[in-house]
């Protein structure tokens, strides 16, 4: 259901967090998953609440924002080809790198603390940050939270 869509981006060479939120933002617009404002709502809440984490070493951000923007539930992933900078979740100035992103466009309020406990219990399985990274293909990509029990 969250991942039915398969909006999955790989080795993307974007210059800016805004740039790769873009490209994300555009593939759930495409897939009728989110409304037109759900990008600028992305880029205003992570101002406010960063997303970022450090995990083994590896920085994954989680951009999302308030169910109002989306119309149906899906999860879009990107790898970068060039990790960028974010504030760390809980802080407003630590800058991590990150080279995964997970955004969230879910429809009910509720779902939201699950997924975000589900990938953050995924995140910490050993090896799986490290599988995320270096995924060359979609089906990899979709092997990898099918196994994790996401899909």
């Amino acid at each position: 259901m969250f991942f039915d869509h398969q909006i999955v981006l790989l080795e993307k060479d974007s210059k800016t967090k805004e740039e790769a939120f873009r490209l994300l933002a555009d593939e759930l617009i495409k897939t009728h998953c989110v409304n037109d404002q759900f990008y600028q709502n992305i880029v205003q809440r992570e101002e406010t609440f960063p997303t970022g984490l450090k995990i083994n070493g590896i920085g994954v951000a989680i951009p999302h924002t308030d169910s109002k923007f989306v119309l149906r539930s899906q999860v879009a992933f990107m790898s970068l080809a060039s990790p960028l900078s974010f504030i760390e979740m809980g802080s407003q100035e630590k800058k991590i790198d990150v080279s995964l992103l997970f955004m969230l466009a879910l429809k009910e309020p509720h779902e939201q603390l699950g997924m975000l406990q589900n990938l953050i219990s995924m995140f910490q399985t050993p090896g799986v940050l490290e599988a995320l990274s270096s995924v060359t293909t979609k089906e990899a990509y979709l092997s990898i939270i099918e196994k994790n029990g996401l899909q």
